[in-house]
């Protein structure tokens, strides 16, 4: 999915389209800041409820089978993860899954490892996984 990209910003605009198509295709409504400065990537309106997402993108299957999906973002400075700037975390893979996970689950603010039991509850199933 992520072999023609130029860079992590082409990558990231990937994770971001499906991102949208997901929630769109779940009947939310899907408002997209107009710059990068904050935490989150998207504000999407749970039938009056408005939520923070974050969207990350992962490439590389790791030999113990997971995805591991780094949370951090380096710049100019290193940022790391804090939940209580974000409601979820939407992350998609190589493959095409997607994961949509509440902050309270992710306990750390450097990576996580998709495809782990911990994180199983999370995926997307087919039905309403938008595959590409």
């Amino acid at each position: 999915m992520f072999d023609n990209c130029r860079n992590s910003h082409a990558q990231g605009n990937i994770g971001l389209g499906y991102a949208i198509a997901w929630f769109t295709s779940q009947n939310h409504t899907v408002s997209i800041p107009l710059n990068d400065s904050q935490e989150y990537d998207l504000l999407v309106d749970f039938s009056g409820d408005i939520k923070k997402i974050q969207v990350k993108t992962v490439k590389t299957l790791r030999a113990t089978g997971t995805y591991k999906v780094e949370l951090r973002t380096k710049s100019t400075q290193t940022k790391y993860f804090t939940s209580s700037q974000v409601d979820y975390l939407f992350a998609l893979t190589s493959d095409g899954s997607q994961y949509l996970i509440p902050r309270q689950f992710i306990t750390t603010k450097r990576s996580i490892e998709l495809n782990s039991p911990k994180y199983a509850r999370w995926l997307l199933n087919n039905s309403q996984a938008i595959r590409g």
